[in-house]
């Protein structure tokens, strides 16, 4: 079985394969205080929950954008589970091609997510995925990564707009039931909801200028859901893109 974890700023999703199924997965708020031992607790106890024997692992990949919980994991994995993790970059042998000026400076997400999608549907394609950043990852038709854009998520900026406008407040980011907002929290609503809809459109459409109108667009990440269905260029959702690039980079080693 592979244990495949991805660390993100916001969330950390973990996931069971048991072969080619996807035995279950979880998203949890990433703690940035976390300890060998807590982390220890915590990914025993969900293999407890899933009838799961620390036995049956054979391996573990792990994609890491937090320094400070890479080693955290990376020692969770050697401690509690006996297994030395392979730890996602550009270092390693990999299905695609990094085009980027400096392949080293490629987050190990978007290095899972352009495998994934490189594999289905294929290239040209662009990986939208909404998270602490709205990233933008391009993949050409060769399985070349040819970079992307980094934009600040929906739930960066509201945090940023609050702290920085007194009279401002958090809200739920949700699609408003309309874009005139009637008092001040709908409004918020609208700016972020439609700001980021407008913001993703507008790059995805210059991407496929410069690259192609027949280039494919594939969302992930823990917000992709909402905001897809208002986009007029994202034609699927796949919550479990990280994942699946995971599996297949730890599966490609032994080609």
């Amino acid at each position: 079985m592979l244990l495949a974890i991805d660390i993100g700023n916001t969330d950390t999703v973990i996931g069971v394969y048991d072969s080619e199924r996807l035995v279950d997965h979880f998203r949890v708020a990433s703690n940035h205080t976390l300890t060998v031992d807590e982390c220890g607790f915590f990914v025993t106890g969900l293999l407890e929950k899933l009838n799961i024997k620390i036995s049956q692992l054979n391996r573990v990949v792990m994609a890491s954008v937090v320094p400070r919980l890479k080693p955290v994991y990376e020692k969770m994995s050697d401690k509690y589970l006996s297994i030395i993790p392979l730890i996602v970059s550009s270092e390693i042998k990999l299905p695609i091609k990094i085009g980027y000026e400096n392949p080293k400076a490629v987050g190990a997400d978007r290095i899972a997510n352009a495998v994934a999608a490189y594999a289905n549907p294929g290239g040209p394609i662009i990986v939208v995925d909404f998270g602490t950043a709205t990233t933008f990852d391009v993949i050409d038709e060769n399985g070349v990564y040819l970079g992307g854009v980094i934009a600040p998520g929906p739930e960066t900026s509201s945090r940023e707009l609050i702290k920085r406008a007194a009279q401002l407040f958090e809200v739920n980011i949700e699609r408003p039931k309309n874009i005139i907002g009637r008092n001040t929290a709908d409004s918020i609503k609208s700016g972020l909801f439609y700001g980021t809809v407008g913001l993703v459109d507008s790059i995805i459409e210059r991407i496929r200028i410069e690259l192609g109108r027949d280039t494919r667009v594939i969302a992930t990440g823990g917000l992709a859901a909402d905001f897809s269905a208002d986009s007029r260029f994202i034609e699927s959702v796949n919550s479990i893109l990280t994942l699946e690039g995971l599996k297949i980079i730890a599966d490609f080693q032994t080609k």
